[in-house]
């Protein structure tokens, strides 16, 4: 578990919230470790921890029983979501060095999961 979450790296990317001007200014003056969204290269999967996560849920969401109830669909999600280990999440992010030592290496091809 990241000892200090204010002290790990937030990735955003061009959504909308995350891109504000409001959403930039708040992370600047409460996360010291923030890097605005002008650092991160555009459209980098590579380098972009919750591409790995979204990855990661969509093969649990292909694992459900198929359901035509919506309701039941959105419980089976958040479940999913809400059970997603601490340490999945601190892997993604602490593997970041070698995915860019490895996508430098490539010349920023794309390096898989």
């Amino acid at each position: 578990m990241i000892a200090d979450p204010l002290k790990a790296k937030l990735i955003q990317d061009g959504a909308p919230p995350h891109s504000a001007n409001i959403t930039q200014d708040w992370c600047k003056n409460h996360l010291p470790n923030f890097w605005a969204k002008e650092k991160w290269p555009s459209n980098s999967p590579n380098l972009n921890p919750i591409e790995n996560l979204w990855s990661i849920l969509k093969q649990r969401f292909e694992e459900l029983p198929q359901s035509n109830n919506l309701e039941n669909l959105k419980k089976s999600l958040k479940m999913d979501w809400s059970n997603i280990d601490p340490s999945c999440l601190e892997n993604l992010v602490t593997g970041m060095p070698n995915r860019i030592r490895k996508c430098l290496e490539l010349e920023g091809d794309y390096i898989g999961k």
